[in-house]
């Protein structure tokens, strides 16, 4: 049965959410596992008098939900009014200033995977051998919405005819995406490094 987000999604009468959305959704999906799985090393090792490494990851996984889950709605809506400002008539100037959050929006979401992924390195450092499965899948699904927000992003930026913010955009786009592929390769390194550790 589908989820309203998801229901939303398949849907083809409505413009949003759309792929921007779609995801930082998958993200969510990578954190909500690896919350799982900071919960069951929690229970190993529960917080008595002071923070433990995992009561930190749980805070800093936890928070990157929530941001996640704001950048989705915030992607339908960027989206929303860009589309209703160019359809208005607007001056160009407003239409550039719309399309700019529909370019902010899903590097943020690259911006939140890059954090998430780092989460993972820890927790793969440190997690029982038999959940190193699972950060697998979570890497799968944090890189899938990196990428995913990156090809919106690249999208989106073809729309931009202001030929010094685009190659500004451009640039930072391009080193985002570089780190993104760098922290994904650490993070599944890290796994696998776990994996063969006695």
């Amino acid at each position: 049965m589908h989820d309203s987000f998801i229901a939303a999604l398949s849907s083809p009468e409505q413009p949003v959410p759309g792929g921007g959305a779609a995801a930082a959704y998958a993200g969510s999906v990578g954190l909500a596992l690896l919350e799982k799985i900071v919960r069951l090393e929690m229970r190993r090792y529960p917080i008595v008098s002071e923070p433990s490494l995992w009561g930190d990851l749980l805070d800093q996984v936890s928070t990157l939900s929530k941001i996640l889950y704001q950048l989705r709605d915030e992607d339908g809506k960027s989206y929303m009014f860009l589309a209703e400002t160019k359809a208005s008539g607007k001056k160009e100037e407003e239409v550039a200033a719309a399309l700019v959050q529909t370019i902010e929006c899903p590097m943020k979401i690259l911006e939140q995977t890059h954090k998430a992924l780092s989460c993972v390195s820890v927790a793969a450092e440190h997690c029982k051998r038999h959940l190193l499965s699972d950060l697998e899948v979570v890497c799968e699904l944090l890189g899938a919405a990196g990428q995913g927000a990156y090809h919106i992003c690249i999208a989106n930026l073809r729309l931009m005819t202001d030929p010094i913010s685009k190659a500004d955009y451009q640039s930072r786009l391009t080193k985002l995406y570089a780190r993104s592929c760098e922290l994904l390769k650490l993070a599944q390194a890290s796994i696998l490094r776990s994996g063969h550790k006695l």
